[in-house]
């Protein structure tokens, strides 16, 4: 072993991936099982153009093929020539197997790159006989099949090995909360009413998201593949708002006029709250990016995906993506300010603003947030009496719930999942007595409107308390991770900052409306919210940030980084 200095460099050419592949002393070092801390940020070799356009060709022929396996022969979509083609069809196998075969030679690129396959899982596929899947399953299973062949082909010598103590470290104390969520996730299919939906409900958005996080952790290597994946996920937020916009200015009759006189958008969704739930998870990492110091080409290209989600969070008129989306934007302003003063400063300022504004406009912001109105009772005032429902069940249920997607067995009188005499929903309040709540008028809501509250329902105590923890550990490690990048003081930091930045406000983003809404245990959602947890623990790899603080000692801009020679 011998001890070298490691200088943090940047090289500028590639715009939109700043960073290229690690250095070989990186590959070395992960062969034999001893990445040192930060040597991930190292830029080795001058960037290499050749190189930059073969990836961006992959990249490009990675999506054309998925793309048309997916629509040819999908009858969920009208498209002369494609979907009305037999499914499943042999004329759509060909394309899968060219993405395999481009997924074996890159499959980094193919894992990063999964985002844009997120928002069409109710635009499911036929595969093989009646067997349905959505388009992220097939794209996920495909790269766990063409790793696992790579596996077998190369064992040890397969580049994205990961021994069990390395990926370990990966985790960090986010393992333990991780495993009960699972367990627990699990165990709710055999306490379920409904067996089948729990167990599609457990495929879909516990065991599909935690196989992909446990991938990309072995296959995202370089601050490349980071930034490769938060494109990808801004660039579904800016795909489903191009759509959105274009659904209302080209398609608005086709759009519902409900009863309070607005037209909302939903393009794949079934619903406007769909795509604003989207953009909370999108839009804060494309703010963030156009804040960040860096080059004017990428903060341009930033902006120009900015401007149609902004637009389409219009047209989504979600009251809780209105306040989510500017309290994350704020959040991620303010630590882009450039010192601490400015950020006590700005933040009396904007108290006393915010404190003239509620008692001038007191009224108004009050009716703004009782939301839109459906029949004679508003969307605010329905989602307390769900959040009583939920509670009524919890005090029933309390250390393992219902089980996953079964809400519906239990909280109406409905035909999805009439199961028992006896119901849980609050139709008049008080009790046998009161007014009407509403919720008569929509016994299909699918889940009760609060993120902390569905788990509870769904796997119990412990898998609400895992999820807890969960969010602890993002927090702790996204403080830990922003001071590492400050004490860098390097280009190199500047990129790493905006991204932490970016996920942080999109969590944030999530989670304040998730209070009102289902902002997690959804298929595309949930995907997104592992994610920001996946982009966390891979910069927290890269900067070399500590699990703990060792003392009081305070990090150098550069570190003394033990390399294995050969």
């Amino acid at each position: 072993m011998c001890s070298v200095k490691a200088v943090y460099v940047m090289s500028s050419q590639d715009t939109l991936f700043p960073s290229h592949d690690p250095l070989r002393t990186q590959q070395t070092a992960e062969t034999n099982g001893r990445m040192p801390a930060g040597v991930a940020l190292l830029e080795g070799e001058p960037h290499n153009r050749p190189l930059f356009w073969h990836n961006r060709l992959f990249e490009f022929g990675m999506f054309v093929s998925m793309a048309l396996y997916y629509f040819i022969g999908n009858k969920n979509y009208h498209i002369p020539l494609l979907s009305h083609l037999p499914a499943p069809t042999l004329l759509a196998l060909p394309f899968l197997l060219i993405f395999m075969v481009l997924c074996w030679y890159r499959l980094p690129i193919a894992v990063a790159l999964l985002p844009l396959t997120l928002p069409y899982y109710l635009l499911q596929k036929n595969v093989f006989s009646h067997y349905d899947f959505s388009l992220v399953e097939i794209m996920l299973w495909t790269c766990l099949a063409v790793a696992a062949a790579q596996l077998v082909v190369k064992r040890r010598n397969w580049p994205y090995w990961l021994s069990w103590s390395e990926l370990r470290d990966r985790l960090g104390p986010f393992a333990l909360p991780l495993l009960v969520f699972v367990v627990m996730a699990a165990f709710s299919i055999v306490i379920a009413y409904a067996h089948t939906t729990a167990l599609r409900a457990f495929r879909e958005e516990v065991l599909g998201p935690m196989l992909y996080l446990l991938l990309a952790l072995a296959c995202l290597r370089s601050r490349q593949d980071v930034t490769r994946l938060l494109v990808a996920l801004v660039g579904t937020g800016f795909i489903i708002a191009v759509a959105g916009i274009v659904q209302y200015v080209f398609f608005k009759h086709t759009l519902v006029l409900e009863s309070d006189g607005i037209r909302r958008i939903h393009t794949v969704y079934g619903s406007a709250n769909s795509i604003a739930l989207l953009l909370d998870y999108t839009l804060p990492i494309a703010f963030a990016w156009l804040l960040a110091k860096v080059q004017w080409q990428q903060r341009l290209f930033a902006l120009l995906l900015c401007i149609p989600m902004l637009g389409a969070l219009y047209l989504t008129q979600s009251h809780g993506a209105w306040i989510a989306i500017p309290i994350a934007l704020l959040f991620i302003a303010a630590f882009s300010l450039p010192n601490r003063k400015t950020l006590l400063i700005s933040g009396i300022v904007l108290f006393i603003v915010l404190a003239i504004a509620l008692f001038a406009f007191h009224t108004r912001i009050f009716v703004f947030f009782e939301g839109h109105t459906n029949g004679h009772v508003s969307t605010l005032t329905k989602r307390i009496y769900l959040w009583e429902t939920a509670w009524h069940m919890i005090q029933d249920r309390p250390w393992f719930g219902f089980g996953m997607d079964n809400w519906l067995c239990y909280y109406s009188l409905n035909n999805i999942c009439n199961a028992h005499q006896f119901h849980y929903w609050v139709v008049s309040y008080p009790p046998h007595t009161g007014i009407d709540t509403g919720l008569r008028e929509e016994p299909t809501l699918s889940h009760p409107h609060n993120i902390f509250l569905q788990i509870w329902v769904s796997m119990g105590i412990f898998g609400l308390l895992a999820f807890i923890a969960v969010l602890a550990l993002f927090g702790r490690l996204l403080v830990r991770v922003l001071a590492r990048v400050r004490v860098l003081m390097s280009a190199q930091g500047e990129h790493i900052r905006w991204m932490a930045l970016g996920v942080g406000g999109a969590m944030l983003a999530a989670l304040v409306q998730g209070m009102g809404d289902s902002s997690f245990l959804e298929q595309d959602l949930v995907f997104c919210f592992w994610m920001l947890v996946l982009t966390l623990l891979l910069l927290r790899w890269l900067t070399g940030t500590r699990w703990r603080r060792r003392g009081k000692t305070a990090w150098t801009e550069v570190d003394t980084l033990e390399v294995p020679t050969t």
